[in-house]
């Protein structure tokens, strides 16, 4: 009797179920990862980084000519606690797709009314405390807000295209109505420096569940280059800076006289004026340091005493 022999098919052993740990972590991404009981963000310090840069210009084309921003790290605390940190303020709060909660900032209150001086031809003197804004302070917030979230969503868009459109304007954080008072923020303080908003500070908050929700996002690539560059290019290009000469002004000192007194000067009329100890020194119109005026190899001169230090020089 002959037997035929039947192929024998193999059985495929059972694939190993991957953690589901190995789900989430593929998620993860440069703007959210979990970390041990908690998250980590870590795209929002090039963010704030941007927002600060943002922040000062647009404070600077306002007429703040002078002003600079520091960033300090980001905070953790309820928006109950923020409120309390940030008052008296105006608050803005944004709705910004695709964060699943609002974008929220708040400014000094004081802040507003120096830069409506200001806007106006003042010097950002204020006369007085008051709770109440006027109909053009309140129209100047709401501008100032718009052009914040603009600047907001400049300052994302590498990293997680979003469109905040303001939608509160307000001195009551009680009419922030999507947020309770539990709710968890991470908090971006920006404190500007230079009279006369020394001090004054810009909080951008997000609520934790509103970060938890872009989970599942991926940032926009980066753009990176593959081929490196001529290193003779390179050279030549070095040198070719080293050789670039630019402008170093300090000015000494700014007289203010009235109008009758003006029209009045004749020829051989002295103007007097103050000497100060300190004088701010510009490269290129932009502030870079601090000195004090003297005498060098018998000519006058300008001892730096302090380079400035902020988003310029990053």
């Amino acid at each position: 009797m002959k037997a035929d022999a039947k192929p024998v098919k193999a059985v495929k052993a059972p694939a190993a179920k991957q953690p589901a740990s190995d789900a989430s972590d593929a998620k993860a991404s440069l703007l959210l990862r979990k970390t041990e009981g908690s998250y980590a963000f870590p795209a929002l310090d090039t963010v704030a980084n941007q927002f600060g840069r943002s922040l000062r210009d647009l404070l600077r084309a306002l007429g703040a000519t002078a002003i600079q921003v520091e960033r300090a790290g980001a905070e953790q605390m309820s928006f109950a606690d923020w409120c309390g940190v940030a008052a008296p303020a105006i608050f803005w709060r944004y709705h910004a797709p695709p964060l699943k909660g609002p974008v929220l900032l708040s400014a000094a209150r004081p802040l507003i009314l120096q830069l409506v001086d200001i806007f106006y031809g003042g010097k950002g003197k204020l006369s007085g405390e008051r709770e109440d804004l006027t109909d053009a302070e309140e129209r100047f917030a709401a501008r100032l807000g718009r052009d914040m979230g603009i600047q907001l969503a400049a300052a994302w868009g590498d990293k997680l295209p979003i469109e905040p459109e303001l939608d509160c304007v307000t001195c009551d954080s009680a009419k922030l109505a999507a947020v309770r008072a539990d709710d968890e923020l991470l908090v971006q303080r920006f404190t500007l420096r230079g009279a006369p908003f020394e001090g004054r500070t810009v909080l951008c908050a997000y609520p934790l569940a509103a970060l938890r929700g872009i989970a599942g996002a991926e940032p926009v690539p980066e753009v990176r280059e593959t081929h490196s560059a001529d290193p003779v290019w390179s050279a030549t290009l070095n040198k070719a800076l080293r050789d670039i000469r630019l402008p170093v002004r300090s000015v000494l000192a700014r007289p203010e006289i009235s109008l009758v007194k003006l029209l009045g000067l004749e020829v051989g009329d002295v103007i007097p004026f103050t000497m100060p100890r300190h004088v701010p020194v510009t490269v290129a119109g932009r502030n870079f340091a601090v000195g004090s005026i003297g005498e060098a190899n018998g000519n006058a001169a300008i001892m730096i005493e302090h380079i400035e230090e902020g988003p310029d020089h990053d």
